[in-house]
């Protein structure tokens, strides 16, 4: 499939975002990163969707928090049934304890999920990726900059605070967050050392190791939520965002 699925763009409540994730000229043949960015409402409440082992993990957490999970799972099931035109409970979605949810080898596809105070973001691609979803408000301080990421980085955004303003460098230490929390999706590694070995580049749209290496990665935002993706190669965007009938 070499686009987002045409059945997500029938409602009108949907709304389509095109971008690119790093180079934007490099991405024009590559197969895209589909996201659905949706609210957890009652109509992703299916838990007889889930594998029964996925259920019995939810016990042991907060109902909040076990509907959340829930209702995000059921999210991921509802984008990879478009893509791969079977019924969710059908997806052959493997969602094992401690680890990120994927599909069966041979399926040639990837997932990614987040969720964040009542909403989430589900995400497929033809490569490895990484994704987050936060509350666009959430705030990321100055001392917690300098505490978590490189001492270069950190300086970076105080000067920009300095010029032009702490809403601005506000903005831009989120987006730093976010890139590097989808990143750990993607390369499967803690939170922690992530955020002082690379550091984010927005005008390049990439993430930069402290040794050189260089990993596409993609802000934005849509609505009150902001969110990140990250892949290992440059590729188009398609961001769907909104709710089913």
């Amino acid at each position: 499939m070499e686009g987002p699925p045409r059945q997500l763009g029938e409602s009108s409540q949907w709304e389509q975002h095109g971008a690119s994730l790093g180079n934007a000229g490099a991405t024009a043949r590559g197969a895209p990163l589909i996201l659905w960015l949706s609210p957890l409402d009652e109509r992703h409440h299916c838990p007889e969707w889930l594998q029964p082992f996925e259920r019995d993990v939810l016990e042991d957490l907060s109902p909040q928090r076990a509907q959340e999970i829930l209702r995000s799972r059921v999210l991921l099931r509802r984008l990879a049934a478009r893509v791969l035109g079977c019924p969710p409970q059908a997806v052959p979605l493997q969602a094992h304890p401690g680890q990120p949810p994927r599909l069966q080898p041979g399926e040639g596809w990837h997932l990614s999920l987040s969720h964040s105070r009542g909403a989430a973001l589900a995400a497929m691609a033809r490569q490895p990726l990484g994704v987050d979803l936060e509350d666009g408000n959430r705030t990321v301080t100055p001392p917690l900059a300098r505490r978590f990421f490189s001492a270069q980085e950190a300086s970076a955004l105080d000067a920009l605070e300095r010029e032009h303003g702490p809403q601005r460098a506000q903005r831009q230490r989120l987006h730093c967050w976010l890139a590097k929390e989808s990143l750990c999706k993607l390369l499967n590694q803690p939170l922690l050392p992530t955020l002082k070995a690379w550091r984010y580049d927005p005008d390049r749209q990439v993430l930069i190791h402290g040794r050189g290496r260089v990993i596409p990665c993609r802000v934005g935002s849509s609505g009150p939520w902001s969110w990140g993706c990250c892949a290992m190669a440059p590729a188009r965007v398609s961001l769907w965002s909104g709710n089913d009938r």
